[in-house]
C-alpha cells in the first residue's frame, strides 16, 4: 500500500491549490477521465478505480489497480448588466457594464485505488474533484462607477473536494452492494461585495475575507447486478447530503450563517455489451440543489417584486419589520438553483489488446432559473451540452494504461430583462477539457477496459 500514499498526498496537495469549475451544475459530469471519455457514465460501467465513486459496488468488477489523472479545464464565462446586456435595460443604481472572467485555466487532478480482499470482498479509495465554480471580473458591475472603483475586482472561487472510502460485497454471483463513507472539503472565498453589506445579517463576513474551509461528509451506497451472461450490467447509486460545517468567514452571505452543504443525489445506470468488444452505457442522475438553501434559496428577483431584493422589511437589512430574507439568514437570498436531471450516455469499443475508443454525450438543463441572473452572474453555470471522445492504450506486457478524454462543452446564454437592481442581465459560458490518466493494472478485473 506504500505506494498509494505518496501520490494521494500530492493529489490532495494539488486539490487544495486549484479550482475544479463543474459543468453539471456545479458538479463535475462524472468521476474519472475514463468516465469522463463516456459522457460521464459510471454507474454501471466500472472502468477504473475512480468509477467506485460514482457507485462504490463497481468496486467487484475493478481487481487490484491504481490510476492517476489531470485535467486541464478551460471554462470561458462572461457577464453583462444594465445598458451593456443585449436588452439595454439600464440599471436604477448604474450597474451598467460587464466583463469577461479572467483566470480561464485550471488544473483538475484525480487518483484512486482499488483491490479484492476476498473472492466477496474489495475495498477502495478516491480522491476526487466534486465539482466548483470560479469567476475573476475585472470590472465589477455591482459598482455604480466601475472604472473609477476603489471596490476592485469582483468575483468568487469555490471548490469541493470528496474522498470516498469504499467497501463492496458480492452477494453472489450476479449482486454486488456497496457502501462508502465519503469525507468532504469545501474552499471558498468572495471578494467585490461591498454594495450588499447593507442587505448583510453580518456585513463583516460577507466579502473581502480571503479563503475559508469548510469540512464534513456523509455516505453512498449502491447496487450493482449482472444479467443476461453478464452482457447486461445495471446500477443503482444514492448519495446522502454532504452536512458541512459552516465557512464562518462568509456567514453574513450564505443562508443559514454560512452553511454550504452538498446536496443529495442519486441515479441509475445500465451497460449493455451487444457485442463482446463493445458497450453501450447510460446513466440518469438527480441533483438536489434546492435542498441546500444557500443554492436554492431564491435571490434578487424581477424588480417588480414586493419590497427591496425582495426583503419585505426595506432598506437597510436588519432595522425594521421581517428580516428573514437578509444574507446570512436562514432564509437568507441565495441563487435560487432548481433540481436537476442529468442525463448520460458513452460508447466504449475494444479495437485490440492495445487499444480502446470512447466517446459520449451529456446533458442537464441549466438549473438557473431565468428571474435568478443578478447573483448568478457571480456563478454562470449556463452550459447545458457536453460532447466527449477518447481513448486508452496499453502495451503489450505491461501494466501501465494510458487513457485521455477531451471534452467539448456547447456555449449556452441566458438573457432577462428587469433585474431588480441591474436591470437586463446576460450570462454564458462554453468549455474545454482535455485530461489524461495513467493506470497500473496488478489484477485486472471484469469492468470495462
Amino acid at each position: 500500500m506504500r505506494f498509494l500514499f505518496k501520490p494521494a498526498a500530492l493529489v490532495v496537495t494539488c486539490m487544495t491549490a486549484t479550482s475544479a469549475h463543474a459543468t453539471n451544475g456545479y458538479f463535475l459530469p462524472g468521476f474519472g477521465i475514463k468516465g469522463t471519455g463516456m459522457g460521464g457514465v459510471g454507474i454501471a460501467a466500472p472502468n477504473d478505480s475512480l468509477s467506485a465513486a460514482a457507485n462504490p459496488a463497481n468496486l467487484a468488477k475493478l481487481g487490484m489497480r491504481g490510476d492517476i489523472g489531470m485535467a486541464v479545464f478551460n471554462p470561458v464565462r462572461s457577464a453583462r448588466v444594465g445598458d451593456a446586456s443585449s436588452s439595454g435595460d439600464t440599471s436604477f443604481f448604474g450597474f451598467n457594464t460587464g466583463d469577461d472572467s479572467d483566470q480561464e485555466w485550471f488544473l483538475i487532478p484525480e487518483m484512486g485505488f482499488s483491490m479484492p480482499l476476498t473472492e466477496r470482498w474489495h475495498v477502495g479509495i478516491a480522491v476526487v474533484g466534486n465539482g466548483g465554480m470560479n469567476t475573476t471580473y475585472e470590472a465589477n458591475f455591482f459598482d455604480s462607477t466601475p472604472n473609477d472603483s476603489v471596490l476592485g475586482k469582483l468575483g468568487v472561487d469555490m471548490m469541493q473536494l470528496l474522498v470516498p472510502i469504499s467497501a463492496a460485497y458480492k452477494l453472489n454471483d450476479d449482486h454486488t452492494l456497496g457502501v462508502s463513507l465519503v469525507g468532504a472539503e469545501t474552499r471558498f472565498r468572495a471578494y467585490g461585495l461591498e454594495n450588499f453589506k447593507a442587505i448583510s445579517s453580518d456585513p463583516d463576513n460577507l466579502t473581502n475575507n480571503g479563503f475559508d474551509y469548510s469540512y464534513g461528509g456523509g455516505v453512498r451506497v449502491g447496487w450493482l447486478g449482472d444479467f443476461l451472461d453478464d452482457r447486461l450490467n445495471v446500477g443503482l447509486t444514492w448519495s446522502s447530503k454532504m452536512y458541512m460545517s459552516k465557512l464562518d468567514k462568509y456567514r453574513g452571505l450564505f443562508a443559514e450563517q454560512g452553511d454550504f452543504d452538498i446536496p443529495e443525489n442519486y441515479g441509475i445506470g445500465i451497460a449493455f455489451k451487444p457485442a463482446k468488444a463493445l458497450t453501450v452505457a447510460a446513466d440518469v442522475s438527480r441533483i438536489l440543489y434546492s435542498d441546500v438553501k444557500s443554492v436554492g434559496n431564491r435571490g434578487p428577483g424581477l424588480d417588480t417584486d414586493p419590497g427591496f431584493l425582495g426583503i419585505a422589511s426595506g432598506f437597510p437589512c436588519g432595522n425594521l419589520g421581517n428580516t428573514a430574507y437578509c444574507l446570512g439568514e436562514d432564509e437568507g437570498l441565495g441563487f435560487g438553483w432548481k433540481d436537476m436531471t442529468v442525463y448520460k450516455l458513452g460508447v466504449d469499443w475494444v479495437l485490440n489488446e492495445r487499444w480502446s475508443v470512447r466517446a459520449g454525450y451529456n446533458y442537464a438543463k441549466t438549473p438557473i432559473r431565468n428571474d435568478q441572473l443578478t447573483f448568478n452572474t457571480l456563478a454562470p453555470a449556463t452550459v447545458e451540452r457536453h460532447y466527449t471522445v477518447g481513448f486508452s492504450w496499453q502495451p503489450k506486457d505491461s501494466p501501465l494504461q494510458l487513457s485521455a478524454t477531451y471534452m467539448y462543452v456547447a456555449n449556452n446564454e441566458q438573457n432577462a430583462r428587469d433585474q431588480n437592481i441591474v436591470g437586463g442581465v446576460d450570462i454564458e459560458m462554453h468549455q474545454h477539457v482535455l485530461g489524461v490518466v495513467v493506470g497500473w493494472v496488478l489484477d485486472e478485473g471484469p469492468g470495462l477496459h
